[in-house]
């Protein structure tokens, strides 16, 4: 689903570049046409993939990758404690837990009104995370963490990859929101008062945080889902 989303977006951003560029005003308002065309009729981003209505969004995450990994930190910081503290260690391991499983509760809501919020989720509620990662720091970074006692820990790291999913996703659709409205604005107005010059930012902000949302994927998948989506198209 997201990776129909990404040429959907490719297409409208390759759209608006060239309407920028276009001198001719009636050609450059035939673009917007198309522009707003393709905004106002997003593709059917679900196209046999099953959503497990019984598996709230990123829960697998609470219950399998981020909580065990939650879990095995928690124990380790555990250790040493007094029974006093190790009880307000417990109970606020708890408590966190359910304030994330109440995000996630919030978030799959939010997925009712939005398919292209449930597209991005669909993948990253897939993710399945190693009880191992690579530090990529300098061997001096390196170094200095290890004397500092300051490297990050399996749930940070893990807690850091989905933050900057959720953080792409949101600049995403707040971007691509935003582009629907201006070009249905400006799609209005006549031939020779169409702006289109704010509409190609927004759009090239919406592309743009798409593509950082791809780029936490390995480029070879990436390219795999292309060509599927692609040859799904072609044989369909």
């Amino acid at each position: 689903p997201a990776t129909r989303l990404k040429l959907w977006v490719d297409e409208v951003y390759s759209l608006s570049r060239d309407v920028t560029i276009v001198q001719d005003q009636n050609e450059r308002y035939k673009i917007l046409q198309r522009i707003n065309e393709r905004l106002s009729n997003p593709p059917n981003l679900f196209q046999g993939e099953k959503i497990d209505k019984g598996t709230l969004p990123s829960t697998a995450q609470l219950t399998t990758g981020i909580s065990s990994a939650n879990k095995d930190q928690y124990q380790l910081n555990r250790k040493g404690m007094n029974v006093g503290d190790k009880m307000s260690a417990i109970l606020n391991q708890a408590d966190v837990e359910r304030q994330w499983g109440m995000l996630q509760y919030a978030e799959s809501k939010r997925e009712e009104g939005s398919e292209m919020r449930r597209a991005f989720n669909f993948y990253t509620r897939q993710l399945t995370f190693s009880d191992q990662y690579v530090l990529t720091a300098s061997k001096e970074e390196r170094k200095k963490m290890i004397r500092n006692d300051e490297l990050p820990t399996l749930t940070s790291v893990i807690t850091s990859d989905l933050d900057s999913r959720d953080l792409y996703r949101n600049q995403f659709l707040t971007a691509i929101d935003d582009a629907c409205a201006e070009a249905a604005y400006q799609v209005k107005q006549h031939v020779e008062e169409a702006d289109v010059t704010d509409l190609a930012d927004i759009v090239r902000q919406a592309h743009s945080a798409c593509d950082d949302w791809f780029s936490l994927i390995a480029p070879q998948d990436v390219a795999d889902a292309i060509k599927d989506v692609q040859f799904g198209k072609q044989t369909g």
